[in-house]
């Protein structure tokens, strides 16, 4: 745009989250995790989800043995006192209760137990380490086991493990095999990096990514998806234009 002399170069349009309906994966749930610590920072992310155009979210604490001892029963309890301030602050704004689960041995022996599971619509994220790719099989056992109870397996972020930075095929894999693919929109944002960014537009533009997610821990991932709200993003603007994830999550 030519003004006075200058090129200015015209803001992007800011995308549109209404697609987005829940934000599924978050850690508002006060003090039981590396996420919110106190109730009015929960309740203060729940108010940036919403200035955002969300009508609901699923959050999902961290259950890791040795790390976040977390149980179902437990993260419940904690969730209550949550649930009811939004409910008195935002009426109309739909909180449910998930869990993320770290697939590990124990992980596998808990749901081929039948334990109980923290799931949203049989929708269940997991997620595995950073550094180093699962044991061969692990995967496939977690996968399979949760299948065989009806559950979904929903795999966090997985924009973020390095491994596969350059194996988009694997994701694609396990895309096909049942598994959804989650990807964090601060990573879409470039909160974590160019290389994770470039490996969360990839994996959009791929056709195999089913849920875009907040995973906030904090304001600063609700600062993030304004940042992504803002960015007007092409790969991201293509991919809401066909989203599904207010089918996958019932909403």
């Amino acid at each position: 745009m030519w003004r006075g002399g200058i090129f200015r170069r015209s803001r992007p349009e800011p995308l549109d989250f209404s697609p987005l309906v829940l934000d599924f994966h978050s850690h508002l749930v006060p003090g039981v995790d590396d996420g919110a610590p106190d109730l009015e920072t929960a309740l203060a992310m729940v108010d940036g989800l919403i200035s955002l155009g969300y009508r609901g979210a699923v959050t999902t604490p961290h259950i890791y043995p040795g790390v976040y001892p977390n149980s179902a029963a437990g993260l419940q309890l904690a969730f209550a006192p949550l649930l009811s301030a939004v409910n008195k602050r935002h009426p109309g704004f739909a909180l449910h209760l998930a869990a993320e689960y770290q697939i590990d041995d124990d992980f596998v022996r808990s749901v081929e137990a039948g334990e109980e599971i923290l799931a949203h619509n049989k929708l269940v994220l997991v997620e595995v380490g950073f550094h180093a790719a699962p044991p061969d099989g692990l995967l496939e056992e977690a996968f399979f086991a949760l299948q065989k109870r009806d559950f979904t397996p929903v795999l966090a972020h997985v924009e973020r493990y390095p491994y596969w930075h350059r194996q988009l095929n694997v994701l694609g894999d396990l895309e096909a095999r049942g598994v959804i693919l989650q990807v964090n929109a601060a990573s879409l944002a470039g909160a974590y990096g160019p290389e994770v960014q470039a490996a969360g537009t990839a994996a959009l533009s791929a056709g195999i990514v089913g849920l875009v997610g907040s995973d906030a821990h904090g304001p600063r991932h609700i600062s993030a998806l304004e940042s992504l709200q803002n960015s007007g993003a092409s790969a991201v603007a293509d991919w809401l234009s066909t989203a599904q994830q207010a089918h996958l999550l019932g909403a």
